[in-house]
């Protein structure tokens, strides 16, 4: 029976453009892109329902990442039926990333020559780095 840490794992296979972007490659749930892991039991398989998120409103993957998440969960044996939905909150923060990959981040970065803090400075937005941005 599949479970919530395959379906995760799964979803991490996909990964995050931006990441790529980056110089460090992450999946969606890395990316805390994975919002919400839902399963209920079918006579003939797993429901899987999951709310994927974007890192901003205005970014243009949250169809993408729906379409690959109900390509990938559909194919993984045991699954019956899938549902994903798109997280309308826009609040993903840096802090959603997994530890593992803001380790990895960080070291990426110094390698490069160059840390940018994963933590946003007190009175900064997470995504601009700018005094009193929203």
């Amino acid at each position: 029976m599949i479970g919530e840490t395959q379906v995760r794992a799964a979803l991490n296979g996909i990964i995050d453009p931006c990441s790529v972007a980056a110089g460090c490659a992450a999946g969606l749930d890395d990316m805390g892109l994975v919002r919400r892991v839902e399963l209920a039991a079918l006579p003939h398989g797993m429901h899987v329902t999951v709310t994927v998120a974007v890192t901003e409103y205005g970014c243009l993957m949250g169809a993408p990442f729906a379409s690959e998440a109900y390509r990938t969960l559909s194919a993984l044996p045991g699954v019956a039926s899938v549902d994903v939905k798109l997280d309308d909150q826009f609040d993903w923060d840096p802090l959603d990333m997994s530890e593992s990959y803001r380790d990895r981040l960080v070291h990426h970065r110094r390698i490069r020559g160059g840390v940018i803090p994963i933590r946003p400075l007190p009175g900064t937005s997470p995504c601009s780095g700018k005094a009193g941005a929203t």
